[in-house]
């Protein structure tokens, strides 16, 4: 699976949930979720990975 793909559904996740306060993201640790793009919006968002 492609990163661009995980990142869009995290786009939707988070559009869709709004508040992140307290979210904590949970993965299979594929590559593409340890990605430096993947880990940056993960922050960037305030979710804990």
């Amino acid at each position: 699976m492609r990163t661009d793909l995980v990142l869009d559904a995290l786009e939707q996740a988070l559009w869709s949930r709004r508040d992140t306060e307290g979210l904590v993201h949970h993965s299979d640790r594929g590559s593409q979720y340890l990605s430096i793009r993947y880990s940056e919006r993960l922050a960037a968002a305030g979710v804990a990975p």
